[in-house]
């Protein structure tokens, strides 16, 4: 048996007649591993059917000769008695004391409970723990258990003593000749041997509790032998207890301290048992690490373990120091360099981790090949960055430079060092700039050794270094930010590679008030979903709001807003925005939903901590920065003529310039629409203000898209948004009628917007308009490869509820959605889309064939069509339709589960099938196909079968799917299972030589001669390849003059190239050459 521990006789199989046992026993066990009367994890060593460990050194024996033997070592043994005439060290059989867990040694664990000070470069602390390392090989953490317990030195007294002894000389210094470490263990005593003997029988009998009892009790006449802890954490292994099996073992290694095969085992356990979550077991792993590094200093494994711990806890001094040890052991080791810098990173001492690097970086570039160096761009970004840390950003860009010039292997080159105004030793071309530089000779390296060489994250870095001098070396950091190329948004652009230095950039320039440049490397981000949080669009709204672009840094905030329901911040900085721009009636909006959230930010605070809920506005106007109006400046604004003679100007104007625009977008439209390039840009510049604009009024994108278009009138408004009435609603509502007051609002407006009619188009142009010009500008967009630019537009579209709340538009939406995903060669898009038809009209074939269709136009190896998201969809589809025709009313309730997302009719009905559907039958019957389930896929291609059996193309597909599932090893009739497809495969051929068109008969000549091709039945084959070959001079001379709308020759689908292909290699490989090169002059040759 494959025993987890060690100590474990080698001799011993396993096996109840082992003859070193002195008996046989048959054991229920043996026979068969289906007992389910003891089951144990094979995981820890302990596999059903290969019986209990025997551990060394004890002879097991028949649980009925226990008390027989008892009496003769008794009788045979001379043992010392007390004077009440009990043995001395035996249990007295009456009056055995019970031994429990607690009575088991305990090794020592660390009860620190803080890092404590630590500063190994300081003179008094390298003493202290570093004096004697070479010596004794042994730390100051190493010395002790852990060295580190509040009160107690390093190599205190523990346990047995090891200093002077009664006059005796030892420990350090001491005894000469003397061999060091804990004195060898009592030999074990006749009692120990009987109870361990027992304790073994007893789990060879499956007899836990008894063996239990018996190990406790070895334990405790010479807890200093390893074998009665391991019996014992056997059998709590068996018993399902892993980690008391864990805990007995732990007990029992102090037993062996230089044991680390032991230790190292421990750990492992150890960490089998965390899984992913360790931190119970810290002090567990803590004391295993430093066991065995106390048995061996130089185990680096042990070290980096030990250090991870102390990182992990927190303990950032006691990992410096671990990593200390450890590059003293290892000076130019670069991983422990890096966890150096790591560790003094957070400790906010970069200094020191700058220290080590400077010690071995000449010994790295000492290497008389750069190859040999094991040193690496990595490293010098991590030893640049130290540079950052302490602000000496000259020093970083000297080093920088300097060593990426010897990687490069122009080490020789070091008069670049005395250039230190710019960089342009890191030009891209010699011109101008480098061959201004005496010493340089052109043409003595390659270019790709200077700027191309130079990897683009050590390039950034260096600009961010120049940025941080000054701003006159700005310039020179926009040179090198320029390399980032963001400008560049197609697929492929390095914002798509790099997006970490495209924010590290952009956050540096806004840093330094550089708001246009940091627009430049912020923009490309918002492709970059995992960047785009809510910090990422509060600060590229803070740059628009500086550069003075409103509308961008609104747009942004509503971003925030509308991804993030419960965010102040932004609704507070928007707030401030509108006021800063007179918009005081949208600012208060945005107020108001600040206290609300406010309020419930409290409320749900106030709920944690046990204190009483907030009650009045007054209490939580208190607590809540707000920005509400001073009442005293309100009655000093204009009048309330004057405000809305204003805001109808600003209407007015919004209204001529949409006007302008869409007069434009229609003088081009027609020369865009035939090819015009110029006429496209054009066209697609003024639609993109027109669906800007579309998309800056509020009331057509609400909160909530589910709310209905209910005019532009500012109480339509406010019915639009109001949620669902709630007190803290009523509340906001209020605040909101005092704010109302203040601005002196026109109380009549509300009761004359409830009599207009709901408008039908949007500054003058029907939406069915706006609707038109959202699709053709997507559509062009996805045209020119910027298809996430088209998928943003549609998106935008359907969030307006004017369009979400129309049927008809939500229809053309996703029609050009999978159109741009069309042009765009995106299968996921194009599955999406044909899911929501699917969905939305669940009960139309037509959705079934779309889905296929779309499938069938993608170019490319399919994965999304038979992806398990798109299987479980569709799967869904097909049993709701199964229930749908069960017919019994009284699975009425289910029936109403099962159809909640089926389509609906005008009424709200749901829409019942009626019959099968055999293209949703088809359909997934095929995706089972073309995932391989051959013999599943036959279920579904016979319910289809059963419809419509004179159909070719369920006839095919059985076909294929008898004949590729009789090719599996799975197989268990191969003949059978390909006789039954070529059954069903003449019945497609049958059906399709019936037919008129030559296509067809072609295609059917084609798939059979393929289907004996594959079976290598070649002579078989021929036939009907040549007789496509045939048919292919017909359907030429039938279709010679078709041509399509715009006068181009239209070529008719034609298999002979591909069975011209075959039959060439059919011949060729039967060694009949003159055939196979007839076949290629006549039909492979262009």
């Amino acid at each position: 048996m494959d025993n987890i521990y060690d100590d474990v006789d080698d001799e011993y199989d396993g096996s109840p007649n082992d003859p070193d046992l002195g008996f046989a026993r048959p054991y229920s066990w043996w026979e068969s591993s289906n007992n389910d009367q003891y089951e144990h994890d094979q995981s820890y060593g302990y596999f059903p059917g290969s019986g209990p460990v025997v551990h060394e050194g004890f002879v097991p024996q028949n649980d009925d000769e226990d008390e027989d033997l008892d009496e003769e070592l008794d009788a045979q043994i001379d043992v010392p008695v007390d004077l009440q005439g009990h043995p001395l060290g035996r249990f007295k059989p009456e009056e055995d004391e019970d031994v429990t867990m607690d009575d088991l040694p305990s090794a020592p664990v660390d009860d620190s409970s803080e890092d404590p000070d630590f500063d190994p470069l300081e003179e008094g602390n390298a003493e202290s723990s570093n004096a004697s390392e070479m010596e004794s090989g042994l730390g100051s953490e190493d010395s002790d258990d852990f060295a580190s317990e509040p009160g107690r030195k390093s190599g205190g007294a523990r346990g047995r003593p090891r200093g002077d002894v009664q006059g005796i000389r030892g420990g350090r210094g001491g005894r000469r000749g003397g061999r060091r470490g804990p004195r060898k263990p009592v030999e074990p005593s006749n009692e120990f041997k009987l109870l361990q003997s027992k304790a073994t029988n007893a789990f060879i009998g499956y007899d836990f509790d008894k063996a239990t009892e018996f190990a406790l009790k070895a334990i405790h006449v010479n807890s200093e032998i390893f074998a009665p802890y391991s019996l014992l954490s056997e059998i709590h292994l068996a018993k399902g207890e892993k980690q008391a099996s864990l805990t007995v073992l732990m007990a029992g290694a102090v037993t062996k301290p230089k044991d680390t095969s032991l230790w190292w085992k421990i750990v492992r356990l150890t960490l089998e048992r965390a899984g992913g979550d360790r931190s119970p077991f810290y002090e567990q792993l803590l004391q295993c690490y430093s066991q065995i590094i106390r048995a061996n200093p130089k185990d680096m494994e042990a070290r980096y373990g030990r250090a991870a711990i102390n990182r992990e806890l927190g303990y950032s001094g006691r990992a410096a120091q671990e990593y200390e040890q450890m590059i003293k052991l290892e000076p130019h080791d670069t991983n422990i360099l890096r966890h150096i810098a790591e560790v003094y990173i957070d400790m906010e001492q970069a200094g020191r981790a700058l220290a080590h690097y400077q010690k071995a970086i000449p010994y790295f570039r000492s290497a008389e090949n750069v190859e040999d160096a094991d040193f690496d761009w990595s490293d010098i970004n991590i030893y640049v960055e130290l540079f950052g840390f302490l602000e000496r950003y000259a020093e970083g860009i000297f080093e920088l430079k300097s060593l990426s010039r010897w990687l490069l292997g122009r080490q020789d080159e070091n008069y670049w060092d005395t250039v230190e105004q710019d960089d342009r030793e890191w030009d891209y071309e010699d011109e101008p700039r480098r061959v201004e530089i005496s010493e340089f000779q052109p043409g003595e390296y390659d270019k790709t050794e200077y700027g191309e060489g130079l990897p683009l994250e050590l390039r950034v870095k260096m600009g961010m270094y120049r940025l941080k001098l000054g701003e006159g070396q700005w310039a020179e950091a926009l040179d090198h930010f320029g390399w980032l190329e963001p400008e560049q948004s197609e697929p492929g652009a390095k914002v798509f590679d790099y997006p970490d230095l495209f924010r590290d950039v952009a956050d540096a320039l806004s840093e330094q008030g550089l708001y246009d440049e940091a627009l430049r490397f912020y923009e490309p981000l918002q492709q970059v979903g995992d960047y785009t949080d809510a910090a990422f669009y509060t600060a590229m709204a803070q740059c628009y709001r500086a550069a003075g672009l409103t509308s961008e840094a609104e747009e942004c905030y509503q971003t925030i807003i509308e991804n993030d329901a419960d965010n102040i911040n932004a609704r507070v900085q928007l707030a401030k925005m509108y006021e800063d721009l007179g918009r005081s009636e949208e600012a208060f909006h945005y107020v108001n939903e600040v206290i609300l959230l406010g309020r419930k930010d409290i409320a749900n605070q106030s709920i944690r901590e046990g204190v009483s809920k907030v009650t009045t506005t007054e209490e939580l106007a208190a607590l809540i920065p707000t920005i509400l109006p001073n009442r005293e400046k309100s009655k000093k604004r204009q009048g309330p003529s004057q405000t809305a003679a204003a805001k109808q100007e600003r209407e007015r104007i919004r209204d001529e310039n949409v006007e302008v625009l869409y007069v434009r977008l229609q003088a081009v439209q027609d020369s865009m629409r035939a090819g015009d390039e110029t006429a496209m840009k054009e066209w697609m510049a003024t639609a993109r203000e027109l669906t800007d604009e579309f998309r800056t009024c509020k009331t057509l994108f609400p909160w909530d898209k589910y709310i209905k278009f209910l005019g532009y009138s500012a109480e339509a408004r406010k019915r639009a948004l109001k949620p669902k009435n709630s007190e803290a609603m009523d509340e906001v509502e209020a605040m909101a009628g005092r704010l109302q007051e203040t601005l002196n609002r026109e109380e009549d407006n509300g009761q004359a917007a409830e009599n207009q009619p709901i408008p039908q188009d949007y500054r003058g142009i029907p939406f069915d308009v706006w609707l038109d010009i959202f699709l053709e500008y997507a559509i062009c967009t996805a045209k020119i490869n910027k298809v996430q630019d088209a998928y943003e537009i549609l998106s935008a579209a359907t969030d307006a509820n004017v369009f979400y709340h129309s049927p008809e538009s939500m229809f053309m939406i996703h029609t050009c959605w999978f159109t741009c995903a069309l042009y765009a060669n995106d299968e996921e898009t194009m599955c999406t889309i044909a899911r929501w038809f699917m969905k939305e009209y669940n009960s139309a074939t037509d959705t079934y064939r779309l889905f296929g269709a779309l499938n069938r136009l993608y170019r490319g190896q399919g994965s999304w069509y038979n992806a398990g998201p798109s299987q479980k969809f569709v799967l869904r589809q097909v049993k709701a339709m199964d229930f749908a025709l069960v017919g019994d009313k009284k699975k009425e309730a289910e029936y109403q589960e099962r159809t909640s997302n089926a389509a609906k009719d005008e009424q709200g009905e749901p829409i019942i099938s009626d019959e099968m559907d055999t293209s949703l039958l088809m359909l997934y019957g095929s995706m089972l196909y073309a995932g391989a389930s051959y013999a599943f896929a036959l279920n579904y291609f016979y319910r289809a079968y059963a419809l419509d059996p004179a159909n070719p193309t369920i006839n095919l597909l059985l076909a294929l799917s008898y004949i590729h599932y009789g090719l599996k090893r799975q197989a268990d009739n191969r003949h059978y299972l390909i006789m039954q497809g070529f059954s069903f495969l003449f019945t497609y051929y049958d059906c399709h030589k019936a037919s008129p068109l030559l296509q067809l008969q072609q295609e059917a000549e084609f798939n059979v001669a393929r289907a004996f091709h594959m079976l290598g039945l070649n002579h078989l084959a021929i036939p009907y390849y040549e007789r496509c070959l045939e048919l292919s001079e017909k359907i030429q001379r039938t279709h010679a003059g078709d041509a399509d709308e715009a006068g181009r020759r239209s070529d008719p689908e034609d298999f002979a190239p591909e069975a011209a292909l075959a039959l060439q290699g059919i011949f060729y490989l039967s060694g009949q050459t003159d055939q196979a090169k007839r076949i290629t002059d006549r039909w492979l040759v262009i």
